[in-house]
């Protein structure tokens, strides 16, 4: 190894002035190069691995390695600079941007689309959601919303609830004047089963004022007359059927400030209005 090491000195000695011309691939080596190709492979790799080890790794222990990371990404050119929102009317756009996270996800790579949409699913008007990483550097979000379905009055509080009766947001119910409203405990749970057996009679969905879930387990409606249908817990349907076939008892609608016990199969009991109230 000794010899070796002499005769490249010595070469080096005996012609100090041609070491380019006679050693070409030296001279190949000399050419610019461009690494920008490696550079976009090494920073989506490391970008890969880091968004890989943030699923397991703590917070409390990702290093400063991985800010460093983000910042070659950026770098690159695969940093957030623009999101776009679409299909929301009444979901805030500050939500849509708290359950995007982006002051602690600044890169396509680091963004968790499943984890995003989870969260803005879980916001109150959201349906569906749905992201689309738009290179170099654009998110799209595109947003479903829940149809509004009744006004549930709780106490003072009028809330709109959607057709499975989850909770949309609190409102005034004189702002939704066509919406039907429902009352009690359990009501939102089962109102749509209660319209649709409505859709059954609809001679008497126009007159609806409310109706109130009892002891969550029947309904009663009250009409704009000021009449109150006591429903039984079972058989709603046929009940209302018999009573609006009957000339006689279909009289009794019209008669204002009266309560209607269907909840037995055999007749109808009559009282004044509040006389029936369990």
């Amino acid at each position: 190894m000794q010899q070796v090491g002499q005769r490249r000195g010595a070469r080096r000695e005996s012609n100090p002035g041609s070491r380019a011309a006679t050693n070409p691939k030296r001279s190949r080596a000399a050419k610019p190069r461009s690494w920008r190709p490696q550079l976009v492979i090494l920073t989506l790799a490391l970008g890969a691995a880091m968004a890989a080890a943030l699923e397991w790794v703590p917070q409390t222990v990702i290093s400063e390695g991985a800010s460093r990371a983000e910042q070659l990404l950026s770098a690159a050119g695969f940093g957030i600079d623009e999101v776009t929102v679409s299909g929301h009317r009444f979901t805030a756009d500050s939500d849509i941007f708290d359950a995007l996270d982006l002051p602690n996800v600044r890169t396509m790579v680091a963004l968790d689309s499943a984890r995003v949409q989870v969260r803005l699913e879980r916001l109150p008007w959201v349906a569906t959601a749905a992201l689309r990483r738009n290179y170099p550097g654009r998110i799209d979000v595109a947003i479903i919303e829940r149809l509004p379905f009744a006004i549930w009055l709780n106490g003072e509080t009028a809330t709109l609830i959607d057709k499975s009766g989850r909770e949309l947001s609190a409102i005034r119910a004189s702002d939704w004047p066509a919406l039907p409203r429902i009352a009690g405990t359990g009501a939102p749970e089962a109102a749509t089963a209660l319209f649709d057996v409505l859709s059954s009679v609809p001679e008497l969905r126009p007159s609806l004022l409310v109706a109130t879930r009892v002891t969550q387990r029947r309904w009663r409606l009250e009409l704009n007359n000021g009449v109150r249908l006591e429903l039984p817990p079972e058989g709603e349907a046929t009940a209302l059927a018999e009573l609006l076939h009957d000339a006689r008892s279909r009289q009794l609608l019209e008669t204002a400030n009266t309560t209607l016990d269907l909840r037995s199969r055999t007749r109808i009991a009559v009282s004044p209005a509040g006389g029936l109230s369990r």
